[in-house]
């Protein structure tokens, strides 16, 4: 497993179902996931609503490929400030306004949509998180990444004392 392709098992129903008709349509491109939207078995929103129910009762895998473990802190941060108003403290996301879960997610694919969102690939993000992404530097990215790619694990991430920035 080399965490190029997202964990689906356990994600928001509302938000599975967006991103397949997303796909299905072509105003999303990824070639693993074009093989499974355009799939002869899922011709009809019947079939894509089956598909992600089932996907979204899967018990989400903590199996996850995490990045190097540096700068934790600073993905903490981040992920405090930018990430949690809408994705919540946790990671889960918000079911009815479909925000994906991602903690817990591959850092390799989490660090990729960092970028493509950063750089406006796609008008699936709103603006306000793709300007946040965009003004981030490689390192803030690889550690807000790797942060979350621990978030929903047993693991203890940091202690709970504040980033204060470098020291004097």
């Amino acid at each position: 497993m080399d965490g190029a392709i997202p964990n689906l098992a356990g994600q928001n129903s509302r938000y599975l179902a967006k991103q397949m008709n997303l796909f299905q349509s072509g105003a999303r491109v990824d070639p693993a996931m074009q093989v499974v939207a355009t799939h002869p078995t899922i011709d009809n929103q019947h079939d894509v609503i089956a598909l992600v129910e089932y996907l979204s009762r899967l018990d989400w895998s903590l199996r996850t490929v995490n990045g190097s473990g540096e700068h934790l802190r600073v993905g903490q941060e981040t992920y405090t400030h930018i990430c949690a108003a809408c994705h919540g403290a946790d990671g889960r996301g918000e079911a009815g306004n479909r925000v994906p879960r991602i903690a817990g997610q591959h850092y390799p694919y989490l660090r990729l949509q960092i970028d493509v969102a950063a750089a406006l690939h796609r008008d699936l993000a709103p603006p306000e998180m793709t300007s946040a992404l965009r003004s981030m530097g490689a390192q803030q990215k690889d550690a807000l990444a790797d942060y979350v790619s621990r978030l929903g694990s047993s693991e203890v991430l940091l202690d709970s004392t504040p980033y204060e920035g470098p020291q004097k």
